[in-house]
């Protein structure tokens, strides 16, 4: 069975160790589970990025922050050329960002979560319904965040 992550923020931060939005001993427990998901595919909405970057941003040790933003310069110009660490995945095309923004205003629920995880759960259904036909493929959200995780189209077993 092929495993999908759609991989938010707060999973992102993690591998990179960014101070103050990453813990060692839940990094330490990620590297581990990804180390065992061999075969897996790891999806990043692109907006994960950006709110990654805002986190760079907020790291105090200027060294520390020079070296994180150009390690995930150096991740992103690899996931674009080589579909690795991860795939970066836009959920919308700018056609269509005004209509999913407008859904967006219009859908309460959608405010509890926010715009971002409204994106991490449009990248999952469409992974969803892209592979769902087939039995051999579960789409799961890594997050910290309880109410993003609600949305995952496939229940992950054993969560961390």
């Amino acid at each position: 069975m092929t495993r999908i992550f759609v991989v938010d923020t707060s999973y992102l931060l993690e591998p990179y160790s960014v101070p103050g939005f990453s813990d060692r001993t839940f990094s330490t427990r990620l590297r581990e589970r990804m180390a065992g998901l061999a075969g897996a595919r790891f999806h990043v909405p692109a907006g994960c990025l950006y709110k990654f970057c805002d986190h760079i941003s907020d790291v105090t040790d200027g060294n520390r922050r020079r070296h994180l933003a150009h390690r995930i310069a150096t991740d992103v110009e690899s996931s674009i050329a080589r579909a690795r660490p991860w795939l970066i995945s836009p959920s919308k095309g700018l056609g269509e960002l005004a209509g999913f923004i407008r859904a967006f205003a219009s859908d309460p629920t959608r405010h509890a979560v926010g715009l971002t995880n409204s994106d991490v759960i449009e990248v999952a259904n469409a992974l969803k319904r892209k592979y769902g036909s087939s039995t051999d493929y579960r789409v799961h959200i890594w997050t910290r965040n309880a109410q993003l995780k609600a949305h995952e189209p496939d229940r992950e077993p054993e969560p961390l």
